[in-house]
């Protein structure tokens, strides 16, 4: 059983990608990986996907956070 996410552990700027209930409801996505920049006054972020000028919106149970990715506070020398 997966364990049920709040959208309010998503934050702007954080790295998300589609799960699997995103990549299904989203079919025509080519790109998996974004940032996120906004959020509705719903269950919803805008999300701009790597390589796209315009964010998408997507409802917080369509992504994840990345966590391949190191948080934005790790600095590499």
């Amino acid at each position: 059983m997966q364990e049920s996410k709040s959208p309010l552990q998503l934050r702007s700027g954080d790295r998300v990608r589609l799960n699997q209930l995103g990549k299904e409801r989203s079919p025509k996505i080519a790109v998996e990986t974004g940032v996120i920049v906004g959020r509705t006054r719903g269950s919803g972020f805008y999300v701009l996907l790597d390589g796209n000028a315009t964010p998408s919106l997507f409802h917080h149970t369509y992504i994840d956070r990345d966590e391949d990715v190191p948080s934005p506070s790790v600095t590499s020398s």
